[in-house]
Order: structure tokens, then C-alpha cells, then sequence
């Protein structure tokens, strides 16, 4: 399904490794800087690495929703929201493609999934950026 999608591109399944496994897969087979994520989802708290920091212009690896987002084309951010805001609400594979507004990365890409444990109020998500770096 992702075929190397366009920006403005997002999507959102009910929990399927099959997917995210497939996704993950295809951006393997590219020239991708691909790098790891995970967020707490009793805190809203990402933790991302340099290489995601660096290209979201973050000061910090540990850093909110809005501080990932703002950086992303402005017709893309309600897309974004919507996914991730879907997957805190139920067990979730996701996947989107957008542009960072002030950065030499092309498109970056996310594939994440997310688990929740209502009873306790607590879940987390987690997956990949992956970016095409021009000149690496």
C-alpha cells in the first residue's frame, strides 16, 4: 500500500504487524536514513533520534506532538494530528508522508504503531522516521 507515497499522504489500520512490516520493508529497499522513535503515552513525551532531532530542528531529543509537527508543510499538519490522535485512541498501524518546511531532508516518512492498555491508562507508540537526505 505505502509504494513510496507523496506528501500529504497518511493512513491508519487497526493494529497489523503484516502492514507495518510490508511499509517498513519498502523503505528498506531505498536509500533512506531510517531512525527509530517511541513516545509514552501516559506523558505525550517523544523521544527521537539525532538524526529526526536535527531535521524536526529540535533542541532536544524528548519533545511533545506540536514541537514534531511544527515543522512539517502546514497543509499536513491536520493530517498528521488526526493519525496520531487516532492511534492514542485504539491499538494502531499508521503510516504518513510529509515535507519539512525548513530542511534539505526530501520527504520524510513515519510508520508507527501504537498499543493501548485501557485499564491502566497507559500505552505507547513507537516506529520510524525515514528521510531521503540529498547529497548522503
Amino acid at each position: 500500500m505505502l509504494r513510496l507515497v507523496k506528501p500529504g499522504f497518511g493512513t491508519i489500520l487497526p493494529e497489523d504487524t503484516r502492514a507495518h512490516e510490508e511499509w517498513i520493508a519498502e523503505l528498506t529497499g531505498h536509500d533512506f536514513v531510517i531512525e527509530g522513535w517511541h513516545c509514552d503515552l501516559s506523558t505525550g513525551i517523544f523521544f527521537v533520534g539525532e538524526v529526526a532531532q536535527r531535521v524536526h530542528a529540535l533542541e532536544q531529543s524528548l519533545c511533545g506532538l506540536l514541537d514534531i509537527i511544527r515543522g512539517y508543510a502546514e497543509n499536513h499538519r491536520k493530517i498528521v494530528l488526526s493519525i496520531l490522535e487516532e492511534a492514542t485512541a485504539a491499538a494502531s498501524s499508521f503510516c504518513y508522508c510529509t515535507d519539512i518546511t525548513d530542511s534539505s531532508a526530501g520527504p520524510l516518512f513515519c510508520i508507527g504503531t501504537s498499543s493501548i492498555d485501557a485499564e491502566a491508562a497507559t500505552g505507547r507508540m513507537q516506529g520510524i522516521f525515514a528521510f531521503s537526505m540529498p547529497g548522503r
